[in-house]
């Protein structure tokens, strides 16, 4: 069947296809035996230059481009562009498209009598990685804990002057100011923080997905999960350790021991063959077996998610998911406890499903209290 897609390459499938970086939206259409890059003059230059993959031909749209022109009518040219394609390139008038194909240019084509079939996953491909992009993975994550080597590093030369941690230049340490710091510290390697951030803390860091503001606390726990995409590959990594400056609390100790148990027992159970939703299961009934809550509060989110192209793509590790784990599957683990009384511990590593288990790909040490 002829596959079609229409975006840039900020559509993780685009990308996944092309693994070049182009900013406007191009038609790449896909038949059994070829696969076809429509560009104009701005981007086949690039394109010719960086593109690795010898399976792509790469055609100059511009005379297309005339053509539909003179066809628009009541139509537009990228409606009668894609028509044109899909007709002198095809194979037949049955295409598969990606869920994020825009509806009217489906709504058009499917006027013209093209028969369209969304499909999804569309790269199925996509949910296993190669070789290459394990190492793509796995170089992003050595990148990334650069960031959080300087993170400890910035709390351990920090020093507590009543409810603050006082940078040794005499600054308040905040969120927001960590996070910048950080992102530079991920620029010089080469990693672009596309999708923000977390440094929280305190009631913040009982909320999730809270990106943290103002003052970051003594004694205190400090997440900090950091999800920056290589520049380079196109590839995320994404990782959590959380930290307390000061004085760790029996509460508080418990509660990041229970996270990490759910961690090691989850990464322990990961197998070809496993239900996802087995891993998941383990590390809810781990929490249920020490007191904690997995409902409203203490554990609430699911336990990780596929990583890649995108920083949250299949298959999911969740209550809900109805995968198993595949060889070469990638994926987070990240059982969290939060509490709004007392704040939140999360801790994820990244791991790839092999033939005897899993292996982690962060190999990166656990420290809960920073002196």
């Amino acid at each position: 069947m002829t596959s079609l897609l229409y975006s840039s390459t900020k559509d993780a499938d685009m990308y996944y296809l092309t693994k070049v970086q182009v900013a406007d939206p191009f038609f790449a259409l896909i038949t059994d035996s070829q696969t076809f890059i429509f560009l104009d003059h701005r981007e086949y230059g690039v394109f010719v230059e960086k593109n690795t993959n010898p399976n792509i031909e790469l055609i100059l749209v511009n005379s297309l481009l005339d053509r539909a022109r003179e066809l628009a009518g009541d139509s537009t040219v990228v409606q009668q562009l894609a028509l044109l394609i899909i007709k002198e390139y095809g194979e037949g008038n049955t295409i598969a498209v990606p869920p994020s194909f825009p509806l009217l240019l489906a709504k058009f084509l499917e006027r013209q009598r093209i028969i369209i079939n969304v499909q999804q996953p569309f790269f199925p491909n996509r949910l296993t990685k190669s070789m290459q992009e394990v190492q793509a993975i796995t170089s992003a994550l050595k990148k990334t804990q650069i960031a959080f080597t300087y993170i400890e590093n910035r709390l351990a030369e920090a020093e507590i002057k009543g409810d603050f941690i006082v940078g040794d230049t005499g600054e308040v340490l905040t969120s927001e100011l960590l996070s910048q710091e950080v992102e530079h510290v991920l620029l010089e390697q080469g990693m672009k923080n596309e999708e923000g951030m977390i440094i929280s803390c305190a009631q913040h860091a009982a909320i999730p997905h809270h990106s943290g503001s103002g003052a970051l606390r003594p004694n205190q726990t400090i997440i900090c999960d950091i999800f920056p995409r290589d520049t380079q590959t196109g590839y995320f990594a994404d990782m959590t350790r959380t930290y307390i400056k000061g004085d760790v609390s029996t509460v508080l100790q418990e509660m990041y021991d229970a996270v990490q148990l759910a961690q090691e027992r989850a990464i322990k159970l990961i197998a070809p063959g496993v239900p996802f939703a087995d891993v998941h299961a383990a590390c809810v009934q781990t929490f249920i077996q020490l007191g904690h809550k997995t409902k409203d509060e203490g554990f609430i989110h699911g336990t990780g998610h596929g990583l890649g192209v995108e920083i949250h793509e299949a298959p999911y590790v969740s209550a809900g998911s109805k995968a198993t784990a595949e060889i070469g599957n990638v994926v987070t683990v990240e059982p969290g406890l939060y509490y709004s009384e007392l704040g939140g511990v999360r801790i994820e590593d990244v791991v790839v499903i092999t033939k005897d288990g899993c292996k982690n790909l962060t190999n990166y040490p656990k420290v809960l209290q920073i002196p």
